[in-house]
């Protein structure tokens, strides 16, 4: 550009010619300081206090402001039990008067001494497949579902198309069918509102997953008569009507004991109760002290917050 022209914009410019886009002014992400979101008794959470929080535990303001009501409602009631002296946000150590309380009133109430035996026993049988199994076996099945009024031709008829099922399956297989083969075998018999086809968790000699599910003894019984020579069951009845099922896996017996299972199902039993009692403990206090939100207040948190990089 010639200096005449650029001259002639310069100047151009300089009485008001648009210089083109501007950057955005930069966004305050500061929550303002004082600004009261909530108070519990005579204290008062802020903005800051809410945000802190949020950050710290990656949560999002309204659940930050949650435990924060929670822990401002176990602080002051521990300084009115006498358990601790006065109650301030700013101080890092609130929180520690409401483990206090809690030790207290909830903590020596529950501990490994305290929980019946029965109560253990009870545990355990429900999570040995979890903690310490002796082995799982995990199986695909077909089941030909039957009502329970079912009649004799239709049981009879069920357990004929199932036997023929699996005779075709060995003779197409060699005897050891993969899991696919079963499935596409057993959806060739039938439609899918007659024959039900499921892969299932492992489970026990007792029918018990680790997941807590368990399944009837028939089942479990069938199953485990099964090995690596001969995976494929004879059709079998139950309940739920006519299965043949595949073995697919021996799951290895755990190297933990009973005894130390116990100790597992005991020490997560204190740990449930505490928290238990503790919920309680809070929902009381909730009701017995007064709890004053500022919605608004908190809203402009979570504006913030969803601005926020």
């Amino acid at each position: 550009m010639r200096p005449t022209a650029a001259l002639a914009v310069a100047l151009s410019c300089a009485l008001g010619c648009d210089p083109g886009p501007r950057p955005p002014p930069p966004v305050d992400l500061t929550p303002r300081r004082g600004a009261i979101v909530a108070r519990v008794g005579d204290l008062a959470l802020t903005d800051l206090d809410v945000a802190a929080v949020a950050a710290e535990r990656a949560i999002t303001p309204r659940a930050a402001l949650e435990l924060l009501v929670r822990d401002a409602l176990l602080a002051v009631e521990a300084r009115r039990a006498g358990v601790a002296g006065p109650v301030e946000v700013a101080d890092d150590a609130w929180r520690a008067r409401a483990q206090l309380l809690l030790a207290r009133d909830v903590e020596a109430r529950f501990s490994e001494a305290t929980v019946p035996a029965a109560t253990v026993e009870a545990g355990l049988e429900a999570r040995h497949a979890e903690l310490a199994h002796r082995g799982l076996r995990r199986v695909v099945h077909a089941v030909w579902m039957l009502s329970p009024d079912a009649g004799v031709a239709q049981n009879e008829g069920a357990l004929a198309r199932m036997l023929v099922f699996r005779e075709e399956l060995l003779a197409a297989t060699q005897g050891h069918p993969t899991a696919a083969q079963f499935r596409a075998a057993a959806q060739a018999i039938a439609p899918a509102a007659t024959l039900r086809i499921e892969e299932l968790d492992a489970f026990d000699r007792q029918g018990r997953t680790p997941t807590g599910s368990v399944f009837v003894p028939a089942f479990a019984e069938a199953v485990w008569a099964l090995g690596p020579a001969e995976p494929l069951s004879e059709p079998f009845v139950t309940t739920f009507g006519v299965h043949v099922a595949l073995l697919l896996e021996e799951v290895p017996p755990l190297t933990r004991t009973d005894d130390e299972a116990r100790a597992i199902v005991r020490s997560d039993l204190v740990l449930r109760a505490r928290a238990d009692a503790a919920r309680g403990l809070v929902m009381g206090l909730r009701q017995r002290r007064r709890v004053q939100l500022r919605e608004a207040a908190l809203q402009q948190v979570e504006r913030l917050a969803r601005r926020a990089p």
